[in-house]
Order: structure tokens, then sequence, then C-alpha cells
């Protein structure tokens, strides 16, 4: 029924049982149970062949002739007769279908007239006994019949080449190959002219009356032939038939059709494998006849094979051939099953008569009875089939067959899509989705991204960019299919999204929005960097920026090594990329702008808030070296060849989690309000995350070691740092190595000269000069410290608040604005932003404070006014914070005036009483008291409070008594930036709940306001002291004006940065890293976004392949 089924689904062509079960479970099927098939057609051919020799030497042999004996009968003489036999048959096969049609018709008539000759014997013939021959025969008697009834297994029977007692086992394998003809007609399919019709007939008549013939044969015999008989006389059949000339005649009949076939059939069957080229090696057997298409070479393989086979024990023969055919009516239903199942609509086959339990019912009682009948030859043969599907789902490319396993999987991916829902942060893990412009320049990212996905989603997106849809929709159709040929091609799993848009920022807008099904959607995204190489090349005239150069470029600073070290894997890539992609034929995109890629950028970042990372020098990666295979082991060990040179040169994945943080005001509905630094812990912690899954990556595992990289600016929190880096990775249960930097060394030349004003020599003055030279407040630095500036700039320097720097590296530093108003002083012409932006920020930084921990604003309120005094003046510089964060970092645009240096951008409007001012740790005496000797100051006491927030007294009665109106909930008070502070202790959370289970202890912490700044003049202590500390004695020369890492703004804190990060990457393969997001609307400028795109330049320029990572959502977790 489930052959019926399925050859009346559609058009079947040759190959017969193969060409049905391939076209519905698939190549790897098809092929596997083909071959198998194909095995078993064989084995029972030579089988048919043998048993008619058997036939002849049981009437004619020279030893047990029944009717004479003039024979030869030993094996060699019977392999011969065989052999005769088997050339007969092949050459009937050979010399066409026309003669093979007409030679099986005359034996069909022969077979019936002898086979229905035995019951007709049985009703005719009269009872009789013969001592001679060891018969009984009774005529039709019911006490015979009854006798004959029930199972009486014995040893030694007549014919038996069973050493031991004969089980249900042995009988079943012997007697199943003669139901092998059920597959006759199938294996004819190519010679039909209908066969879809002509099948499920011929197959299912044929059944009928075979049942019928063999009931009467097997009836009429039990009930006239007594047991003994049976046991004694191989030859029964033929001594009890009214004419044993016509039973010999049959045997001739049956064994020669079935050789005959066998090796047609056998070959119509290789020549179908062949053609549809799925095993290597086969290609050759596809030939035909140009009349009839006759398989002319698979015939002679045919016999070939069957000569070989006929050299075994009919026995063994048949077991095996009963393996194969088993096997295959279990694939044959279990394809009907599954085409039923998984209700595809055009499976409609014209036959009815079969549901998908008759097909599970046959599938199971195929697959029991192998194991049934020979444990052994089953599991070989299973093993078999296996062997056979790896090597054709490995060797052999797809093909368009549709199979069931598509079905399927459609049924069951939409059933489970449906149920998944968003992802609980136990079982996170990167689904990416990678903007692709050019593929062959991102082969490299593309494969790095497909490792760092860790078996979650990967989508590729392309943006066509085209103002006429109509005219792009078959170009997208177009590399709808190549990019699913570059992924075959590249060996990745990965999907491809792509959009039509008239601007390539809303087309990839549509793309992360639209990307993924259901609970399936990415939650990274990750760009290639933008090109500014290519943009100063196409504007000479723009306002950017050169890198310094003294530090190579990743690819120069890499192209040396590669030089001396050819490796397996890039061998690999080089090959691929040298050959032709599927891609290559895609219309070629023009470069994204600056504009459009910053915009982009906020989008991802500030708007839909998903996780970003920007991929830079990932053309030079150096993917790992492919392990050496055993034999390449044995080799080496030989010293017949060496594997050394294909390691890996690179060492390392380093991952640089950096803080950034921004300082914000929070207030409710009563007069109080508290400073509240925010921090970067889902960024900091994704790096962990992203370099902890890529190195679980076998490759990668084997090749790299991971080190987690932090700095510091002093050497006193050096000790501190690693202790509190290794606790937060051994609660994250990340094995690494840490290393902890301080920038205050000496060994960092830019972060003297640019901090202490040493002067440094030619190379580094001209990196700092060249990537400086735009930025005002550097100049102003610079003029004072050579004591060129006028006294405006030394009024300035003296205007600087008190608590200006850092707060106490005890806990978590922080910097309030006031840390930077005589920075912003000094940067009084520096290029601003649109004030409208500022209210922007703060909306983003209200969001970022939404992951605050719970009770903070509950907190807030329980301090009384008296403590709020030290906040009134940062809401007032909090604003002009605000309007001017765009300031940092920033240069004069095309567009900017110089402002008249009478101008303070810092002006505060409140009284100022007389104090001293601090400016990066280092005291300037007021106008009352500016004397040699007065550069010392000292810090305020620190006032521990509840849940680990800190807050100082202020010391000015006059500031104290002064109070406010509240502002806005949140009001950011500084630009979110690299600190170099020691990272908050971690914390755990101690119930379970919907909030996260790790963070950072110190997360909130209320801004000091007279914490003072340390440098390099003034260190403090390991432990905390109960006296202040004590500066370095004497004021400094005014050309030697210090700072601090956390005063500067971003693009000097990247070139600091830089130098740290080479000097540690020569050995490292991939680099992981902090983000910094751009201020929103930064986009809507052209010199803006430059200037944002050459920032980030400095960070990078000359490091390794770089991942600079944002998060906006928690990825890790600490529950069970």
């Amino acid at each position: 029924m489930s052959v019926s089924a399925i050859a009346t689904n559609g058009t079947v062509r040759g190959g017969g049982a193969y060409y049905l079960i391939s076209r519905s479970l698939g190549p790897e099927f098809g092929g596997a149970i083909g071959i198998v098939f194909y095995i078993g057609c064989v084995f029972n051919t030579g089988m048919n062949a043998v048993g008619l020799i058997d036939c002849l030497i049981y009437n004619f042999g020279a030893k047990s002739g029944g009717w004479s004996q003039w024979l030869p009968d030993s094996f060699w003489w019977s392999y011969l007769w065989a052999t005769i036999v088997l050339v007969i048959c092949t050459g009937i096969c050979l010399a066409g279908s026309g003669l093979f049609a007409r030679a099986s018709n005359g034996l069909l008539v022969i077979l019936l007239a002898a086979t229905f000759s035995i019951p007709f014997s049985a009703l005719v013939l009269k009872p009789f006994t013969s001592e001679r021959l060891g018969i009984e025969y009774t005529g039709p008697s019911l006490e015979t019949l009854r006798s004959n009834l029930m199972p009486r297994l014995t040893k030694g029977a007549a014919g038996s080449q069973l050493h031991g007692r004969e089980t249900w086992q042995d009988l079943f394998g012997i007697l199943f190959p003669a139901t092998g003809g059920i597959f006759a007609g199938a294996s004819m399919s190519g010679d039909l002219k209908h066969p879809s019709k002509a099948i499920p007939k011929g197959t299912l008549y044929g059944l009928a009356l075979t049942f019928v013939t063999y009931t009467l044969v097997i009836l009429a015999l039990a009930a006239t032939v007594t047991r003994a008989t049976f046991y004694n006389n191989l030859n029964v059949i033929q001594d009890v038939n009214i004419s044993g000339g016509i039973i010999l005649m049959g045997e001739f009949a049956t064994s020669s059709f079935s050789v005959l076939m066998g090796v047609i059939g056998s070959a119509k069957l290789l020549q179908a494998l062949a053609r549809d080229d799925l095993v290597p090696g086969l290609s050759i057997f596809g030939q035909g006849t140009k009349g009839n298409d006759e398989p002319t070479y698979a015939i002679i393989i045919t016999y070939a094979v069957t000569q070989l086979a006929m050299l075994s024990d009919i026995n063994q023969i048949a077991s095996f051939v009963t393996m194969t055919y088993l096997m295959t009516f279990l694939i044959t239903n279990l394809a009907c099953f599954l085409l039923k199942v998984g209700s595809a609509p055009n499976f409609r086959p014209s036959f009815h008569y079969f549901n998908w339990q008759t097909a599970a019912l046959g599938a199971t009682a195929s697959g029991a009875t192998m194991f049934f009948v020979d444990g052994v030859y089953a599991s070989l043969c299973v093993g078999l089939l296996v062997a056979l599907f790896l090597v054709i789902h490995y060797t052999t490319p797809p093909k368009s067959w549709g199979d069931v396993s598509q079905s399927l999987i459609f049924h069951q991916v939409r059933k489970y899509l449906l149920r998944l829902r968003q992802n609980h942060i136990k079982f996170w893990r990167p689904s990416v989705l990678l903007f692709v412009n050019d593929p062959r320049r991102s082969y490299k990212l593309i494969q790095f991204s497909n490792s760092l996905k860790k078996g979650a989603l990967f989508i590729l997106g392309h943006v066509i960019v085209s103002d006429d849809f109509a005219g792009a929709v078959p170009e997208a159709r177009r590399q709808q299919a190549t990019w699913t040929n570059y992924i075959d091609f590249s060996k990745i799993k990965a999907f491809v999204n792509i959009a039509i848009s008239p601007a390539v920022e809303w087309g990839a807008r549509n793309i992360a929005l639209s990307a993924g099904l259901g609970g399936m959607r990415p939650n990274i995204v990750i760009m290639g960097f933008f090109n500014l190489n290519d943009l100063r090349k196409s504007q000479p005239l723009i306002d950017l920026p050169s890198p310094h150069s003294s530090r190579p470029n990743s690819a120069a600073g890499q192209s040396d090594n590669r030089k001396h070290h050819t490796k397996r894997s890039e061998q690999e890539v080089f090959s691929k990329l040298q050959s032709k992609l599927p891609t290559d034929i895609n219309r070629a995109e023009g470069a994204i702008g600056p504009q459009s890629y910053v915009t982009l950028l906020e989008d991802l970042l500030l708007r839909l808030r998903i996780n970003v990372a920007i991929a830079k020098g990932f053309s030079e990666l150096e993917l790992p070296a492919p392990k050496p295979t055993k034999f390449e082991r044995a080799l080496s060990w030989l010293h017949v060849k060496d594997i050394m040179d294909e390691e890996n040169s690179k060492k390392y994945i380093d991952l640089w989690p950096i803080q950034m943080s921004a300082q914000i005001t929070t207030d409710d509905n009563s007069r109080q309000k508290r400073s509240i630094l925010t921090t970067n812990f889902d960024t900091y912690t994704l790096i962990l995350q992203l370099g902890c899954i890529l190195h679980t990556v076998p490759s990668y595992k084997r090749a790299f070691k991971l080190r987690v990289n932090v700095f510091v600016e002093y050497e006193s929190d050096v000790e501190e740092e690693r202790g509190r880096v290794q606790s937060l990775l051994t609660n994250l249960r990340i094995d690494a190595k840490v290393l902890v930097f301080w920038l205050a060394s000496g060994s960092l030349k830019t972060y003297e000269v640019i901090v202490n004003g040493k002067d440094g020599d030619e190379a580094t003055m001209r990196d700092i000069n060249s990537t400086l030279e735009d930025e005002e407040w550097w100049q102003d630095v610079q003029a004072v410290r050579n004591g060129a500036e006028s006294s405006d700039a030394l009024n300035d320097m003296a205007e600087l608040d008190e608590g200006a720097g850092p707060p106490s590296q005890a806990s978590q530093e922080t910097s309030t604005t006031a840390n930077f108003e005589g920075l912003r002083k000094l940067m009084q012409k520096a290029h601003r932003q649109a004030a409208g932006a500022s209210s922007a920020l703060a909306t983003e930084m209200r969001a970022q404070t939404s992951s605050l921990i719970p009770g903070l604003l509950e907190y807030h309120r329980s301090f009384g006014s008296e403590s709020e005094s030290s906040s009134d003046s940062d809401s007032e510089s909090g604003e002009s914070a605000t309007t001017e964060f765009g300031i940092v970092g920033r240069g004069r645009g095309s567009d900017d005036r110089p402002k008249p240096r009478s101008m303070s951008l810092g002006t505060n409007p409140r009284p100022q009483a007389p104090r001293k001012h601090q400016f990066g740790g280092l005291l300037f005496p007021g106008p009352a008291d500016r004397q040699p000797g007065h550069g010392q100051g000292h810090r305020a006491s620190d006032t521990a409070l509840p849940d680990g927030l800190e807050t100082n007294s202020d010391t000015d009665d006059a500031r104290r008594g002064t109070t406010f109106s509240r502002p806005a909930p949140l009001r950011q008070l500084s630009l979110p930036k690299f600190t170099a502070s020691t990272v908050p202790p971690t914390k755990i959370s101690t119930q379970d709940g919907p909030g996260p289970s790790i963070m950072f202890a110190d997360t909130p912490t209320l801004a000091g306001r007279n914490e003072g700044s340390h440098s390099i003049y003034t260190h403090r202590p390991a432990a905390p002291s109960p006296s202040a500390p004590v500066p370095a004695g004497g004021f400094p020369a005014m050309q030697s004006v210090p700072l601090n890492f956390n005063d500067l703004p971003c693009r000097a804190q990247h070139l600091i940065l830089n130098e740290l990060i080479v000097a540690q990457s020569t050995e490292t393969a991939v680099l992981f890293t902090t983000l910094p997001s751009p201020v929103e609307g930064t986009g809507e400028s052209e010199a803006d976004s430059v200037r944002y795109l050459s920032d980030l330049e400095v960070l990078c320029n000359g490091l390794p392949p770089v991942l600079l990572i944002h998060s906006n959502s928690m990825t890790v977790t600490t529950n069970l």
C-alpha cells in the first residue's frame, strides 16, 4: 500500500524503489537505501542462479541425481553451471528490453502451469509409498493436515546446512526472499508506459495472485504428504506431481526469471543512482544506449558483482537478502508515513487505500522483523545504511527534490516558534545581525560572527539602495539566491535578509526591526567600522584629523608576521577568495556616508536599544589553525612532516572592558536631590560574556588563551582592581587571566605628556599634536604650561572648584560637573553642539537610570535637606554641563567662530566665598592667600552611608545655606566617558526575582564635592588613613599643569588608551573593548559625525582586529 501511495503521487521515472524513496525522503536516505537495495538485488540474483543449478543437481547430479547421475556436482562444477546461467541471462538483458519482455512472458506461462499443477496433482494422484525415495503420499487427508499443522523444529533435514536445530528465524530468513517480487514492477518503472498507474495495479494484483497460489500449494502439500517425507526428501514436490517434468520446467522458469529480473532491475537502479550523482565514482554507470536507454555498463558491473556473490553459501545469501529487503520495506513505509503526517498539500496520491497507521505499522513490523531474524545481520545492514547516509550527506551537493524532511521541519519549527517566548537570561546567547555590503571584503568577519553566535541565530543583512522599487525587485531576488549560495559556499549557518530602500539607514532600520521570527530575533547588531581612509581620499577638503602615523595600522602591523607564517587555514581562505564567489555577480552598492552611519548607530543604540558591536580590522584576522589529523601527527612523530608551522602566530583573545560613567541627578516630589553615578555594567559584562563564548568554540579554545585586561590610574589601586575583577570573573564562572595596568607608571609617553606636562620624544609629540591639533583645550593647556597665556587663562585656572578632581578611590570614583568646570573654561572656544541635543541625552540617561538598584529613590527621600546642601550647586552647574555637553573632546567646526576670551563658559550666577581652588589634584592658592608653599590641599572626611552610598559634608558655609527649586527628575551632570577608577565590587542578589542577579555594589553613588582628585603629585595610601593625605611639598611650575585621566576629553583618553592597548596586543588575535555611544543628534551634523568617527579611529588605530561593544541589556546571571 505504501509503494502504491507514493507511486501514484506524481511522475515515476527509472530507478524503482530508489527513485520513490529518494524523491520522498531526500538524497541521503534515497541514495543509502538505493545502494543497500542494489546489493540485496545482486545477492538475490546470485542466489537464484545457484538455486537453478541445485535443481539440476538434485535431478541429474552424479552423486544425488534422482532421475540420472551424469552432471558433475562438485563445488566448482556447480559454480561453472551457475556462471553459464548468469551469462545467458545477462546476454538476454544486453539484447534489450524487447527480448527480455518476450522471454519473461514465456517463462511466466511455464511458471503458472507448474504452480497450479501442484494442487491439481493433490486432487487426482492416488496415495503411494516409496521406500527408495523416502516418500509417503497419503492423498488429501485431514489427519495428515493436522499432523503437519503444528511446528516441530528438528535438525539434520535434507538439504539443510545448519549445524544446530532449526529456528523460526532461520526459516523466515530463507523463505522471505520469495516475497522480493513486490518490487519487481517498481524496478521496471523506467520501461513502463504509465508507471504511476501500472506499478500499484501490477503490484497489488501480483501480490493477490501470489498469496492465493502460495496458499493453495502449501495446503495441498500439507494435506497429502507426511512430515517424515518433507524431512527426508528435498525433491518431494516433483516426486508427488503428476508430471515431474513440468515441475522441473517451473523451477527453471522461476529461477531464470528471477535472474533476469535481478540483472536488469539492479542495473536500472544503478543507472538511476549514477545519474543522480550521489556517490562519487558511479557516474560512469549512468550510461544508456541511444535507442532504448539500456544501461549497458550497469548490466556488466552487475554481472561481475553477482559472479562474486555466487561464491557464498546460498543460505547466508538468503539471510542477507532478507535484511536488505526488510530495510527497503521499512524505509518505504517510513516515507509514506512521513508524507502523510507532514500534511503537505501536494501529497494527494490517487491510491486512497492507506493511512498513516498502516504505514507506521509496516515500518515498525519491518524493523522488528529484521532484528528478530538475525540481530547481527540487521546491525550490519543498519551500520552500512548509516555510513552511506553520512558519505552522501557530506559529499553530495544539495538536490532540489523537495524531500519530506523540509515539510516536517517546517511543521515542527512553526509549532515551536509559536511556543518560543523571550529567552530567559540564563539561556542568553548572541543572536547576531551582521550588516554586510561587500561579502568578499567581509569574509573573515562573517566567519568570525558565525563562530561567535554559539548555536544561536545568525542573519546577514544587506541593503539595496534604490529609488525604483519595481526595478530593484529582480536584483533583490537574484541577490537572495546568490547570498544563499554564498552561505553554502562558506559553510556557515546563517540566514539572509535583504531590504530595498532609498537610503541605507532606512533599509538597515527595516532589517533591524523585521529580522527574525517570533521569539527568534537578533539581540546584537554587528557593523563594520566606517572607512575614514576612503573618506579622506574622496573628500580631501573635509575637516578630518589624520590618525597618529607613528603607530602602524592593523594591516601593516600584522603583515610581517603573516609573511613568515603560512597556515592551512589562511591558505584555505586565500584560495576561496581567489576563486569566484557566488555574490560577485551582485550589484555593487556605494559606501555609506558618515552622517548615515552615525545616524544608524544612534537609532540602534538610543532608540531601538539593541546591543551593538562595531568591527574594525577583521580583514587581518588570523583564523584558528585547523587541528592536525591523526595521520599528520603520525608523520610529525616520524619526522616526515613538521606541523609546528601550522600553529597560530597569535596567542590571545584580549578583553578590555573599559568602564564608562556619567553623572545625573535624581529627585522626587520633595525638595531633595542626589547625584548618581551611572556605570556600564551591562557593557562591561557583555564584553566578558562574548569573549568567554568565543573561547568555548573548539578551534578558538585550542588556538588562543583568554585574557582580561583592565587599567587604573595609580599603582596603589592595582591590587584592589585585580581582586574585584577576579571576583567578578569568579561569580560569572569565566576562566581567564587578569592583567592590571596603571597609567601613571611612566611607560605611557602620551599620558606623561598630556597629564603631567612632561616633554616627550619627537614621535610622541607629533602624534599628540596631530591628534589634538583641533582641540582648543589642549592649545590652552599648552599655552598655560608654556607661560605664554594671558592672565585670563590663569584666572580661569584659579577659579576651579574645590571638588574638581575625582572622588576617593576607596569607593566608586565619581566626577561631577565641577570636575570639568575648570577644563571647560579652558575649552571656552571649543566647538559646541546644538542645545536641543541636551534634552535628548537627558532622556537617554533617564532610560539608563531605570536599571539602578531598587530602593535608591526611596533612600534619597530619607535624607534631610541639610545633607542635600552640597547638591544645589550641582543643579546649576549641571544645567550648564547639559547645555555644553557636546564640547568635550570636540574641536572647532567649520561653522564655529572664536569667542571673546572675556566670555566664561562655566559662569556660575551664585555668589562664591573665597576659597582655594584645585585642578587635577594640584591646589592653586586663592586671591587672598596665593603664596609659595600654599599648594597643598586636603580631602574632606568620608561619611559612610547605608547600601554602599557615600557622601561628603561641604565645608563651605555660604553654600550650605543655599537652596534652590527642584529640577527635572533626572538631569545629566557629565558625559558618558571612560574612567580609570577601580571597578566597583560585585554584588550578588540574595533574592530570586525578575531583577538582575549580579551587579556592581556601588552602582549608585552620591557625588562628593570636596573629594580631591589624585594626581601624580598626591598618591593616596592603600588603606584609608584617619588623617588627610599630605601632598608633595612645593607648588609645581606653571608649565606643569597636572591633569587627571578622568578629567580628559574622550579624544585624549582614546590616545592614551590606544598606546596602552597597542603595547599589550602584539600577540593578540582579536580584541573586545567598550564602544562609546554617540550623543543623540550627532548624526544631524556631518562635522560632528566625522568627529565622532575620528575619535573612535584614534582609539582603534594600530590595534589587531577589534570589536567595539555597547550593551543595552543584561546578558549574565548567577541564578541556577
